[in-house]
């Protein structure tokens, strides 16, 4: 498998300023916002090869999921009627040529939904979060249901042990509160988290 280093020196894509943001920014810009990338190509070929240069350098900074990095993209080159007329294309061709670079990122493993969920989901259990939290924020990323479930089908006793460690890391320890009250915040707690409300009744020791 070649690196990120690898394969941005092979399409010559410097690194720093021109990599972006991270996903909550660069997911909420504003098109209008973006350069002129229309002045940078003088066919569709050279388009896509900006697409995938573009692509390439968001892969470089971090793993992606294939619906992130389509959502990145389309946001990044947005179809207009005038690049349409331009080339005297249908509507469609941004959707298509996003496609086609996703497609061959995936080929040569450089983009990977099944790396993107191994990799989110030990970021999002170090955080402490739960299930139904964790598959939420894969869902916004990643369009493979079934393989986000494979991932997150742990044995109940694990998503256990993660929630006591919650509670320990934010109230000191795991305890099955005396007051009923306090019971229902931590409980509350949890549950923000995004465990299962079975978990959260076998987390109190």
């Amino acid at each position: 498998m070649k690196s990120a280093e690898d394969f941005l020196a092979e399409l010559n894509i410097k690194s720093g300023a021109d990599l972006g943001s991270d996903f909550h920014s660069s997911t909420h810009r504003n098109p209008k916002m973006e350069p002129d990338f229309m002045s940078g190509f003088s066919d569709i070929e050279s388009l896509k090869k900006q697409i995938e240069n573009r692509a390439v350098s968001l892969l470089a900074t971090r793993e992606h999921g294939a619906k992130e990095l389509k959502q990145k993209l389309l946001q990044r080159f947005p179809e207009t009627a005038e690049l349409l007329q331009a080339h005297n294309e249908v509507p469609g061709l941004m959707m298509s040529l996003v496609e086609e670079v996703i497609e061959h990122c995936q080929e040569n493993n450089w983009q990977s939904d099944e790396r993107y969920v191994e990799q989110a989901i030990r970021s999002y259990v170090a955080k402490g979060q739960g299930p139904l939290k964790i598959q939420q924020k894969l869902q916004q990323a990643c369009a493979n249901s079934a393989l986000i479930s494979a991932y997150l089908d742990w044995d109940e006793s694990e998503w256990v042990e993660l929630a006591q460690q919650a509670l320990e890391k934010k109230y000191g320890n795991s305890q099955k509160p005396a007051e009923q009250k306090e019971q229902a915040r931590r409980m509350r707690f949890l549950q923000s988290r995004g465990f299962l409300p079975s978990t959260v009744w076998k987390s109190f020791r």
